[in-house]
């Protein structure tokens, strides 16, 4: 408990930087890189400065593929950082509430259902929410396609070891075992000399 009170204290101590910094932003009036948008809450990363303080990025562009562009925000020309978003969970929420079902129909279900499921959590402020959405689709549907692709296998492993258990009788059945008696106890016979043709 007393970690996941440390985790809520901390959070809201770089809430306070951010809004501390955004108002010391607000009052230089340094713009936006191009293509960037405030921090208004879309990320929760921290971002390395020359005197080594974290400080929260005030400006943030979502690339698309689960991560995040970053700027300080303090000064003109500031490197860009790029990281991963991933969604932390909520301490202060304990005991976490389970999943409803009608979350997991939305999140498993047809494409409409998850089609409005991701809307919804693409208008959230915060875009980790977003983020773990989209990655839950892609592994599930990662998942499915291995499974499928395990099933063909097994069928086809299956038709294979048929086709191995009938020639196999028909070797018993011919008496090709007792044509070549004269061959048992020889198991170091040669390899790799290839198969004799036959005409």
């Amino acid at each position: 408990m007393q970690e996941s009170e440390q985790h809520v204290q901390a959070q809201r101590e770089l809430m306070a930087q951010r809004n501390e910094e955004l108002a010391c932003l607000r009052a230089r009036n340094i713009k936006a890189p191009a293509g960037f948008l405030p921090n208004q809450g879309c990320v929760n990363c921290v971002i390395p400065m020359k005197d080594g303080a974290l400080v929260v990025p005030h400006f943030v562009q979502y690339r698309g593929d689960g991560s995040v562009k970053m700027v300080a925000g303090r000064e003109p020309g500031e490197p860009v950082y790029i990281s991963e978003i991933h969604l932390a969970p909520d301490y202060s929420r304990i005991p976490t509430d389970p999943m409803g079902p009608w979350f997991l129909q939305l999140l498993t279900r047809a494409a409409a259902g998850f089609n409005a499921l991701a809307e919804a959590t693409h208008e959230l402020p915060n875009w980790e929410p977003y983020v773990e959405i989209i990655h839950y689709q892609k592994w599930e549907q990662e998942c499915r396609q291995i499974d499928a692709e395990i099933s063909e296998l097994t069928g086809r492993c299956a038709i294979l070891q048929e086709a191995i258990d009938n020639c196999r009788g028909q070797l018993e059945a011919a008496g090709v075992p007792f044509m070549l008696c004269n061959l048992k106890g020889r198991t170091g016979l040669p390899h790799g000399q290839g198969y004799p043709c036959r005409g």
